[in-house]
């Protein structure tokens, strides 16, 4: 069971890609920008038609809690969970109910997609549990990067040249 930490500016293909990542598989989304249901984001692109009901296969939660999501997640079974605005379950410290379901995703077989803008909002005790970091370009300070985070300043400092493919795939553990 995998925690995957993706990290990106705007508009450099976040959501395309956890679009790819729940493409026929059981998940479950806190929708915080309304992306996974039956609106699109942008002309021409198809709807994900998430269901607005917990309980089904393909979920998603629109609400404005994160600890009523949390909650949900730790009733969930072999799903992919996934945290749009990631840094609204980390405000602060991070709270006990989510360090105890990253913990147990072993237990309940979940996944877990924690999504970030920069990489500096990442809190580094959840950077230590993850077992993937995808990232995309940002606009973090690359002192900031090489200081907090010295394993993701070689694929930071490529993508901002603009080197290769947009995103990279880093195996963490």
């Amino acid at each position: 069971m995998n925690i995957y930490i993706i990290i990106g500016a705007a508009g450099m293909g976040k959501t395309p890609f956890v679009r790819s990542l729940i493409e026929g598989r059981r998940c479950y989304i806190f929708d915080v920008q309304n992306e996974y249901g039956m609106r699109t984001k942008y002309p021409g692109q198809k709807p994900v038609g998430l269901s607005d009901n917990k309980n089904d296969y393909r979920a998603r939660y629109t609400g404005v809690s994160p600890e009523n999501f949390i909650e949900d997640c730790f009733k969930k079974r072999n799903t992919l969970c996934v945290f749009e605005e990631a840094t609204a379950f980390f405000e602060g410290r991070t709270s006990p109910a989510m360090r105890k379901l990253l913990i147990n995703r072993y237990h309940t077989g979940n996944n877990y997609a924690l999504i970030f803008h920069s990489i500096n909002s990442v809190p580094p005790r959840i950077m230590e549990m993850a077992n993937y970091v995808v990232l995309f370009r940002t606009n973090d300070e690359p002192d900031n990067v090489k200081r907090k985070y010295s394993r993701l300043f070689e694929p930071f400092t490529e993508l901002r040249a603009g080197i290769g493919e947009n995103v990279r795939v880093i195996k963490m553990v």
